[in-house]
């Protein structure tokens, strides 16, 4: 048998592109991610050597209908042709210094040029100690090419204007995006998504570092610039441990919380997702997981992180058991140490979901019986159509088309708001005009919470064209943190209007074409405040019964049980009526449907309640006591 001789496994020029389509997929916000981790990573390299580092990563998008282009600048290390060509010329290679041990993201050698490939070509040019460097990224004949940097030249005052970088060192990363199946997204998609992308999320909620987003004109001058930035849910701290991995030197450190408000997660948004755990090893952003759990809806609330060194460990050994997706698309949870990182921490959270699918049980209405829905059916229909009798009146054409002035003839049209994180939203202020209160006027806003941010400090009243006698602003307002809430206050000549404004994860949803009803439905709530037996909530149209609350517990369970007892009805009876006045009255006021007796509003909405209580209380009672727990009413006795 003839001797053979090994060779090593020729790769063909292909190869690299299609792990550059892999990794990227012809999206740029994944482009994106890994020219920003890169900035970041060198950044860490300059501090690991104790050297101050500005910290700021600036990305510029200049869009063209061909061949538009993206640029990220940052101001740390700088690389001269030696590093060049071992990081940028080099594909594969663990050239970023993750197998040293530093703090870094760049396991593979490979993610910034996937960017350049996967998107078209492009340049990387670079100041370090007083030279400038500059080697480009293109493919030929299908091939991927790389042209090295000449020896350095030294840095002139209009080289340092072009790049930006008017002293120190630094690195411009320059992408054309000249694939014609790539598109650039709008400027406030590419802002949402690189503030929620979960593996920028430690870079976006750090001081250390400034990202900041430019759209460019086509002269290259900064047209829009936003600071981008992450801040977790409101919430609170559920668990805190450090533990060990059973069998390894592996240890964890496991923090959950619980947000206020329901989160996106990633089976449902992927990488944008608010909710899950982030698996952190050094610092770096590994992956974003609810593990088993991914799809429960009793995990909505639940975010954190899973903090494990030790997977670098087994990321520096290389070994033959990836722990890692070669095109970074998450962790291997198949391999033998994943497996048992990942039933350590489930058995952690499974205590902690479970409480939340026993408070869900607890805070879930009555499930009521047929025949007592159809009665709550009918009750609503007729108190909707007392709210339109009250608020409406006779129904012309006019009348109901005409818009509400709001009370004191200055007001917002909606009180309350929800708007997604990160997104911006609009709210309207309305005016009657008047001697003091004229087209043109300018309308202060301010925001009292810090990450409720008003975009238009100042809006001017506009007179509308169908109602020339009435104005309107537009103001826009942004969400910066979920579950912040915040009152925005609209002053203008003296006059003051508040709207409350609250950050959700999720998108709001979207109001139907036709009129919302009045009320929408009776709920039975335990977590309602205990302090005010009966509420109407303005979000849902929906009137909240506290069964927490003394005098209700008395008569009614937790979850509504009781309401079909005679003193449950005649409470019921009574709190809707109480509910349902004091709305139809504070609309009234407000919105001019209603006389201002007083001078305090609060005064003329009370006086109403007092007159809708005695024109229509015993009618709601009729719908909610059955006949054998009233009694017959005699002519003159409910007088």
């Amino acid at each position: 048998m003839p001797t053979k001789t090994a060779r090593r496994l020729e790769y063909h020029d292909r190869f690299a592109l299609q792990q550059a389509d892999q990794a990227i997929r012809k999206d740029v916000l994944r482009a994106l991610v890994e020219l920003v981790t890169n900035s970041n990573d060198s950044y860490g390299r300059f501090e690991a050597h104790g050297k101050p580092a500005d910290g700021r990563i600036i990305i510029e998008i200049r869009r063209k209908v061909k061949d538009a282009e993206i640029r990220v600048r940052d101001f740390a290390e700088g690389m001269d042709t030696a590093i060049m060509n071992e990081a940028v010329g080099t594909y594969g290679a663990p050239t970023s210094g993750f197998l040293q041990g530093e703090s870094v993201r760049g396991l593979w050698g490979r993610g910034l040029k996937d960017a350049f490939y996967g998107l078209g070509h492009g340049r990387v040019m670079s100041i370090r100690n007083g030279y400038y460097y500059e080697a480009a990224l293109f493919t030929q004949d299908g091939a991927p090419m790389y042209d090295p940097p000449d020896e350095g030249q030294p840095v002139t005052d209009d080289l340092r204007q072009d790049l930006q970088i008017p002293e120190g060192n630094g690195t411009v990363l320059e992408i054309v995006i000249s694939r014609t199946d790539v598109s650039v997204p709008l400027i406030d998609t590419l802002r949402f998504k690189l503030q929620q992308h979960f593996e920028l999320r430690t870079i976006m909620n750090t001081r250390r570092r400034q990202v900041i987003l430019r759209e460019m004109d086509r002269y290259n001058r900064v047209k829009q610039e936003y600071p981008l930035s992450y801040t977790p849910p409101t919430g609170i701290r559920i668990y805190n441990e450090a533990f060990y991995v059973p069998g390894t030197p592996a240890l964890v450190h496991l923090e959950v919380h619980r947000s206020d408000e329901p989160l996106t997660t990633v089976s449902e948004v992927g990488d944008y997702a608010d909710g899950g755990l982030l698996v952190l090893s050094k610092r770096v952003v590994m992956a974003l997981t609810l593990l088993k759990y991914g799809h429960s809806e009793h995990a909505t609330r639940v975010y954190g992180s899973i903090t494990c060194d030790y997977l670098h460990d087994l990321l520096q050994k290389e070994e033959t058991e990836p722990i890692l997706s070669a095109t970074r698309d998450g962790l291997n949870w198949d391999h033998t140490f994943m497996k048992a990182l990942r039933t350590e921490v489930e058995a952690k959270l499974e205590p902690l979901i479970q409480a939340e699918r026993r408070l869900a049980q607890q805070q879930r209405a009555v499930v009521l019986d047929k025949r007592l829905r159809k009665r709550f059916t009918s009750a609503l229909k007729r108190l909707n159509s007392i709210a339109s009798e009250v608020l409406v009146g006779p129904r012309s054409a006019k009348t109901l088309s005409r818009p509400d002035i709001p009370f004191n003839g200055f007001g917002f049209v909606k009180e309350f708001i929800s708007i997604q994180n990160g997104r911006a939203a609009g709210l309207t202020v309305r005016a009657k005009f008047s001697g003091d209160l004229r087209p043109g006027h300018i309308v202060e806003v301010v925001s009292e919470h810090p990450r409720v941010r008003v975009v238009t400090p100042y809006v001017e009243l506009a007179a509308r064209k169908d109602y020339p006698e009435i104005g309107e602003a537009r103001i826009q307002v942004e969400g910066m943190q979920v579950g912040a809430e915040g009152v925005v206050s609209a002053r203008v000549n003296g006059r003051r209007a508040e709207a409350l404004v609250k950050v959700v994860s999720r998108p709001a949803e979207e109001e139907s074409s036709g009129p919302r009803s009045f009320i929408t439905d009776i709920e039975f709530n335990p977590s309602g405040d205990p302090r005010q037996r009966a509420a109407f909530d303005r979000e849902t149209a929906r009137i909240i019964i506290a069964t927490r609350a003394p005098s209700v517990a008395q008569y009614l369970g937790l979850d509504g049980s009781g309401v079909t007892t005679p003193q449950g009805q005649v409470l019921l009876a009574e709190l809707v009526t109480e509910v349902l006045c004091r709305e139809i009255a504070r609309v009234g006021v407000q919105n001019g449907k209603l006389p201002a007796f007083h001078e305090s509003m609060e005064a003329s909405i009370q006086a109403h309640v007092q007159r809708l209580e005695h024109e229509f209380a015993h009618e709601i009672h009729a719908y909610f006591v059955d006949p054998q727990y009233r009694r017959e009413v005699g002519q003159g006795e409910g007088d």
